[in-house]
C-alpha cells in the first residue's frame, strides 16, 4: 500500500458546545487507527486558531461536518463547511461527510447531501468509509 497523501484521515468541524459527543466520536475513530484531526488534540497554546484549521483542512482526507443547531449556528464551522466545498462543490473527491448530531434545519446548501445519521452503526459505517477509501 502507498502511503497516503494526507497527514490526516478525517477532520472533526464541530461547535464547542457539541465537544463532548464528537469527542467520543474522534477517540472511538483514533482507537480503530485513523488519523483524526480534532481541535482539542492539536491546536497548542499560542497557536494561530485560523492558521491551524486551515492547514487541518488541506492535511485532511475527509472533513466530517458535526451538524446541530450549534454547529449550524457557528461561524466556524460554516467557514469550515464553506472552504472545503469551495474546493469540490460536487464532493467527487469524497472529501465530505455531514453528520447530524441532533435535529436541525438544514440550509439550502447541505439539502442535496445525503447525511449520516449518529446511532448505534454510525462508527462501523464511517470505520468502513475510510478502510474503503484507502485502497
Amino acid at each position: 500500500m502507498k502511503s497516503p497523501p494526507f497527514s490526516f484521515d478525517v477532520f472533526l468541524s464541530h461547535n464547542s458546545k457539541d465537544k463532548a459527543q464528537v469527542r467520543r466520536l474522534a477517540q472511538r475513530l483514533r482507537d480503530a487507527g485513523l488519523r483524526v484531526w480534532f481541535d482539542e488534540w492539536i491546536i497548542l497554546p499560542g497557536d494561530d486558531i485560523y492558521l491551524s484549521i486551515e492547514h487541518g483542512l488541506e492535511a485532511s482526507r475527509t472533513l466530517i461536518l458535526c451538524l446541530s443547531p450549534n454547529a449550524l449556528a457557528s461561524d466556524w464551522v460554516g467557514l469550515e463547511r464553506s472552504t472545503l466545498l469551495f474546493r469540490d462543490p460536487s464532493n467527487q473527491g469524497r472529501r465530505f461527510i455531514p453528520l447530524l448530531l441532533a435535529d436541525c434545519k438544514l440550509p439550502d446548501a447541505l439539502r442535496h447531501y445525503k447525511l449520516v445519521y449518529l446511532g448505534r452503526r454510525l462508527f462501523k459505517r464511517l470505520y468502513f468509509f475510510f478502510i474503503w477509501t484507502l485502497y
